[in-house]
């Protein structure tokens, strides 16, 4: 079964073991989800997901106060890859796209070595050799097609 990482822990929120989640690209993913497994944890039971000031507060199974949630502060969370939701028709989830090869202009070109969501935009890190190219996921020169990611960049934007 392979366990797909969707976020890590952060600060304890409040007195009743609610604990801050930070994704790591794939958002929403946690109001599909039964259960999460916790780095050097296991698995653990979602008992509740809610938004308060602009932070997820993730609540799990056997988490019953403060103390508890601090023990979790920094860990990683996974989901496992078959208890994901489908997507519609050319969505992608990140792990998807990271290591496929990417094309310019119809040449190999590199391969995806990461997904960054910043805020504003996603952005694919592409390596070729040593360097990394940034290029936004979103950009209408970028395509995601069944044989790799091709781009089409605007001038200067994959120059060293």
């Amino acid at each position: 079964m392979s366990r797909i990482l969707i976020g890590r822990l952060g600060k304890p929120y409040a007195l009743s073991g609610g604990i801050r989640f930070r994704t790591e690209g794939e958002v929403g993913l946690l109001e599909h989800l039964d259960r999460v497994w916790i780095e050097g944890k296991g698995y653990r039971s979602i008992e509740g997901v809610e938004e308060v000031g602009g932070d997820l507060i993730l609540y799990l199974a056997g988490v019953t106060n403060r103390t508890l949630a601090e023990e979790l502060v920094g860990l990683a969370v996974y989901a496992d890859e078959a208890a994901l939701p489908p997507l519609e028709e050319g969505v992608y989830y990140y792990f998807q796209l990271v290591g496929r090869r990417v094309f310019v202009r119809g040449e190999a070109f590199g391969e995806v070595a990461e997904v960054r969501d910043t805020g504003a935009q996603d952005v694919l890190v592409i390596r070729k050799g040593l360097r990394e190219y940034l290029v936004p996921l979103q950009a209408p020169y970028v395509e995601v097609r069944a044989d790799g990611i091709h781009v089409d960049p605007i001038p200067g934007l994959l120059e060293e």
